[in-house]
């Protein structure tokens, strides 16, 4: 009899539990998601991401400027859209676009168009990191965006990291942020930024198209380049050092 009691008073406890985690369901698994994303391609692979979010019904919010190509806000849609303004239009977007495919599927560099490749290369990441620093004013500039979005209490900002920025505005926001890919050649910010370990001998630079199989003169190869990509890592992403800080 004693067991039996017992087993109903442990039964109660167990029912009374699960009861209480079901009251605590929604606040454990919904959230609201701040998203930062990046243009073209980077936008198709976000999409899913955030129609999953919204599928496990979170709030997910937009970050936009009106220059945007591909990212059109709807009224109807179950995300909601902060549109800020930039100083450049679409057609300054579309053609940088165009520019670094045409230099990446027609020009690709060999032993004797090497410098003048990454030369050419140099002078597109330039309007790249006008574009991004114009992007980032938009928003951080922005003290009523701002304040509007620290008013919203998100949860987590979810960045693609060729958008740069997106980890700042997390920052100023007091909270966490998650990158959407791994994107950088010779996995360069990742190693240098993220502590990354990747010796060369034996992890292959990323897009360096070579495999975890290396022979004598692939070890060569995959180096040179870390080292290369470590030298416009400096001369590129160095630029932001200032604004950063």
């Amino acid at each position: 009899m004693a067991s039996a009691t017992a087993r109903t008073s442990v039964s109660k406890k167990h029912i009374q539990f699960i009861a209480f985690q079901v009251t605590l369901i929604g606040t454990v698994f919904c959230g609201n998601v701040l998203i930062w994303p990046a243009e073209a391609s980077h936008w198709l692979n976000v999409k899913i991401i955030i129609q999953e979010l919204i599928r496990r019904e979170h709030n997910v919010t937009i970050l936009v400027s009106n220059a945007s190509l591909f990212i059109t806000p709807h009224a109807e849609t179950a995300e909601r859209f902060e549109v800020y303004l930039v100083p450049f239009g679409k057609n300054y977007v579309d053609s940088l676009i165009k520019e670094i495919v045409s230099l990446w599927l027609y020009n690709r560099p060999t032993t004797l168009t090497f410098w003048k490749f990454y030369k050419e290369l140099g002078k597109l990441m330039s309007k790249a990191n006008y574009m991004n620093r114009q992007l980032c004013d938009g928003v951080l500039a922005n003290r009523d965006l701002m304040a509007r979005l620290q008013r919203d209490k998100y949860d987590v900002l979810l960045s693609d990291p060729v958008a740069i920025g997106g980890d700042l505005v997390a920052l100023k926001l007091g909270i966490p942020f998650v990158y959407t890919l791994r994107f950088t050649p010779a996995s360069t910010v990742e190693r240098h930024c993220g502590k990354m370990p990747s010796p060369p001998s034996y992890a292959p630079a990323a897009l360096s198209e070579l495999t975890d199989k290396l022979s004598f003169g692939e070890r060569i190869k995959n180096i040179v380049s870390y080292h290369l990509q470590d030298y416009v890592f400096q001369s590129y992403w160095g630029e932001w050092d200032s604004y950063y800080s």
